[in-house]
């Protein structure tokens, strides 16, 4: 399963909070392209981290520097090319039409898939190059990862003609294993020159802020504590306070917003689920038994948890550490947000986790663990 990162409820005015380096960062870059230098950047994060936020902030202060943005975001499942039709669609205000508009816009417009792709790749390139001498521009490329295999195949021959002179090229992606076509994506762009750009989860002050300017308020201690558990990541931050406010659980006394009661949770793991929901099913599947063993595990005390052979349970940790799900803490992993091994706990019925807590019981006893950590196991299987 691999769609756009599910809608989340946005953390309000202060989205781009502690993003204050990554801005300059590409700020230089449309700087350089305003003076008719040609660049690009890959811009990656974790889902929900904040990359359409950051590409959006990129349109006004595009235009303070005379740079014309083409923001384009990528769905699963567009028609071939669809993403292209956008980026190239006629701007008479800004580039006046030239010879090749024409030809290009015939080829893309076919409803079934176009004829003639090497043809439509050496269009797209001398309509970008025709419009970078007219007028600098950024084309700006939400979760490409996302395209049909017939646009990554344009963007990957576009790159081959890099640096295009008065032409930014920003591309969002998530750091997971991608399609083949991805990959040679990626890699045209990096040998052509491409900045890479990380967007890292945001720090506790920053996370503060976000929430003070959201809320209105100081965070008090519990909900601190809750927030802690995000990881830093914005749309977790979001999720924690639009459930808070669902279901009435905020309350505030003196400037100091508090978290109360207990029934935000039930739709704090909701909203959390549904954060990763574009993880295939085996992933999701082996991270929820991951949730029994706690907040770090060893591989083969997993593996053996779910009846797996390291090698293969390895494989599919591989992509939720390259997600960002997971990250390893010398010779173990952890979860990075706490709150999604909460929420992927608490999916489980009754049974299933007892028997999960059994399981691990023996797998811990069989690989020397402590007595207290396996009887907490036993009890919890009861």
């Amino acid at each position: 399963m691999d769609q756009r990162d599910p809608a989340g409820p946005g953390p309000g005015p202060g989205a781009l909070v502690g993003r204050a380096g990554e801005l300059d960062d590409i700020d230089g870059l449309l700087t350089s392209v305003a003076g008719g230098a040609g660049a690009a950047a890959l811009l990656e994060g974790e889902a929900g981290i904040g990359r359409s936020a950051l590409l959006a902030a990129l349109v006004p202060g595009a235009r303070l520097v005379a740079v014309e943005p083409v923001l384009v975001r990528v769905d699963a499942g567009t028609v071939p090319y669809g993403p292209l039709r956008q980026l190239v669609a006629p701007r008479a205000d800004v580039w006046p039409a030239g010879p090749e508009d024409a030809e290009l816009a015939a080829l893309l417009a076919a409803s079934d898939e176009p004829p003639a792709p090497r043809r439509i790749a050496e269009l797209v390139a001398t309509v970008a190059l025709r419009r970078g001498a007219q007028h600098p521009w950024a084309l700006l490329l939400d979760d490409a990862h996302l395209a049909d295999a017939s646009t990554l195949d344009v963007l990957t021959r576009l790159a081959h003609e890099a640096p295009l002179p008065g032409v930014l090229v920003v591309l969002t992606l998530r750091p997971v294993p991608h399609r083949p076509e991805v990959q040679d994506l990626v890699a045209a762009w990096v040998r052509a020159g491409a900045r890479n750009v990380e967007l890292r989860p945001l720090s506790t002050p920053a996370v503060q802020t976000l929430v003070e300017r959201t809320v209105g308020g100081t965070p008090g201690p519990v909900l601190r504590g809750v927030l802690a558990t995000t990881g830093g990541n914005p749309r977790l931050v979001g999720d924690v306070l639009a459930a808070a406010a669902t279901t009435g659980s905020l309350s505030t006394s003196d400037g100091t917003v508090e978290l109360t009661g207990s029934g935000w949770q039930a739709e704090l793991d909701a909203r959390v689920r549904r954060h990763v929901a574009y993880v295939d099913a085996s992933v999701r599947t082996l991270l929820t038994q991951a949730s029994v063993l706690g907040t770090s595990f060893v591989v083969p005390d997993l593996a053996a948890l779910a009846a797996l052979d390291v090698t293969t349970c390895w494989r599919t940790l591989r992509y939720a550490l390259a997600a960002g799900l997971v990250a390893a803490r010398g010779d173990r992993l952890a979860f990075r947000h706490d709150v999604v091994r909460t929420a992927l706990y608490d999916d489980l019925p009754p049974e299933q986790r007892r028997a999960l807590h059994a399981r691990a019981a023996w797998a811990l006893e069989a690989a020397g663990a402590p007595s207290h950590v396996i009887t907490g196991h036993l009890e919890r299987a009861r």
